[in-house]
């Protein structure tokens, strides 16, 4: 089994695990960063289910997906759940979050059906975020123009977020697991970017590793900081 398939498969069980257990508080509770959060793991998931069919063999559809749910969609609807967090008066979160919609809603049918494709490029086993360049030239046919914008605001959202909430709740020497938790969010949120700084270093093979620790910390930064804080005796 080759790196980039048992990494994808780990990545795809440890996000596919937390969209379910957020999604399901959601369920309970109808908090809309809730929402966001697990729309954003589920996405993180399908990318990642994706990348373990590529491994295996060359789908446009997979690909198409692959590529929207990595480098568009993830990053903005973790961040989006943040910025609920942060933004509770007004309006703005919501409004954030209908741009985020019109812009996913828009590239879906665009990468699914309108951006050209060169599967030739493709081989067994093939490193995707080494040759993915070669299978979506850039252009204005393609969705790739997007993908600075929506990786830049959704990290700057989810790790400034967590960065500003251990902070918040530092000075104020108050729910310590928070702290904690914030500090191993923004440290995930980080990792998938320093993946994408690896590929054009030259180093590809190590943003499988980045994806799955990235969900890994995300996760278990999203389990302390929502830890019900001990009732005093």
């Amino acid at each position: 089994m080759s790196q980039a398939l048992a990494s994808s498969l780990l990545t795809a069980l440890v996000s596919g695990i937390f969209a379910l257990t957020i999604l399901r508080r959601w369920w309970q509770r109808r908090r809309a960063h809730q929402l966001a959060w697990g729309t954003g793991m589920a996405m993180y998931f399908t990318g990642a289910l994706s990348q373990v069919v590529l491994t295996q063999a060359w789908s446009p559809t997979f690909f198409a997906l692959w590529y929207w749910c990595g480098a568009l969609m993830t990053a903005p609807w973790l961040g989006q759940g943040t910025v609920y967090l942060l933004l509770r008066r007004g309006n703005i979160a919501r409004n954030i979050q209908m741009a985020l919609l019109l812009v996913a809603v828009m590239t879906l049918p665009w990468a699914l059906w309108f951006t050209p494709l060169d599967g030739s490029a493709w081989r067994p086993d093939s490193d995707m975020t080494a040759i993915f360049r070669d299978i979506m030239p850039a252009g204005s046919g393609t969705v790739r123009f997007f993908s600075p914008v929506m990786n830049t605001w959704g990290t700057v959202a989810l790790v400034g977020g967590a960065i500003w909430s251990a902070r918040l709740f530092r000075r104020k020497q108050i729910m310590r697991e928070r702290v904690y938790g914030n500090w191993l969010i923004a440290a995930g949120g980080l990792l998938p970017a320093l993946g994408g700084t690896l590929i054009r270093l030259g180093e590809p093979s190590l943003k499988y590793m980045a994806e799955l620790a990235g969900a890994i910390l995300i996760f278990a930064g999203f389990l302390l900081a929502t830890r019900p804080a001990p009732r005093e005796p």
